[in-house]
């Protein structure tokens, strides 16, 4: 439907939602031009946008306290194993197991069935301080609510994986540190969907061999994964992840109030252009 308006010399039809046409008087003769409102329409979409997108939900993901002996896959959590090179397919740990300590009771661990506590990933759910051996002879010093990984004997790499649960971008951040009392020495990388984004050697025991690894923000689809990894020999790989944490935003999306925003400024549009002028039969 076209409205034609004229304003001196000018006449102009109204095709809503695409363009004006402009008939000019020139020296008796009328000339048809395209005049465009793409930066109105531009405008109109960006307010829709506006006015209608969903606020980007916020969400905190802790490995350590979300930790679970009993359950692997655990929600967005997982505990496995990969062999090297880092990057090689993950595979779950399926031992659930309880690793004496003192001074007691034991901590919880995953562990690979084959390699018994040689390696596997290890959660002091304890409130006290517990010293533990693991494999031949090596021993390590967890604090409380503390969350570690072993590196297997044939240098395979312990990790814990998040999965995205929606749609968003997300941080991955973590200290890792040596908690072998003989000084641990390990290779520590942080992964998104399995490729090694950022890595590190620690090298020591205690907080004087931190090693602080961050990485985002990361666009994630749902089921695409980050993850925290530790490599290292076969004896005093003991590594800690100390205040780890994924963190979330999700990708807002247009919902139906962007599309009545869009609709609410074409209408304004129009109303501007008809109400300034007189429209007159064709």
């Amino acid at each position: 439907m076209k409205t034609q308006v004229k304003t001196g010399l000018d006449s102009y039809s109204v095709t809503p939602f695409c363009h004006l046409e402009r008939a000019t008087s020139i020296h008796g003769r009328c000339r048809k031009t395209a005049v465009h409102f793409r930066n109105i329409t531009a405008v109109g979409v960006l307010l829709g946008l506006m006015l209608g997108t969903a606020q980007p939900a916020l969400a905190q993901f802790d490995p350590s306290l979300q930790f679970s002996p009993v359950t692997n896959p655990n929600g967005v959590w997982s505990y496995g194993l990969e062999t090297v090179p880092l990057g090689s397919p993950f595979n779950l740990f399926t031992l659930p197991a309880s690793v004496p300590a003192s001074p007691g009771p034991g901590i919880d661990a995953w562990l690979s069935a084959p390699l018994g506590t040689f390696m596997g990933v290890f959660h002091n759910g304890t409130p006290l301080v517990q010293t533990v051996t693991t494999g031949a002879s090596e021993i390590s010093q967890f604090n409380q609510g503390m969350l570690a990984m072993n590196a297997g004997p044939n240098d395979e790499y312990a990790l814990v994986q998040f999965t995205a649960p929606a749609n968003g971008i997300y941080t991955i951040q973590g200290t890792f540190e040596g908690i072998d009392t003989a000084g641990t020495v390990s290779s520590v990388s942080l992964l998104a969907n399995n490729v090694p984004l950022i890595s590190g050697s620690v090298v020591g025991f205690g907080p004087g061999s931190d090693v602080p690894l961050s990485s985002g923000p990361i666009l994630l689809g749902a089921g695409q994964t980050l993850a925290y990894a530790v490599g290292g020999l076969s004896n005093n790989s003991m590594t800690a992840l100390i205040n780890a944490q994924v963190s979330a935003a999700a990708v807002p999306e247009p919902s139906m109030t962007a599309l009545l925003g869009l609709a609410l400024v074409a209408f304004i549009v129009r109303a501007r252009f008809t109400g300034k002028c007189k429209a007159v039969s064709v």
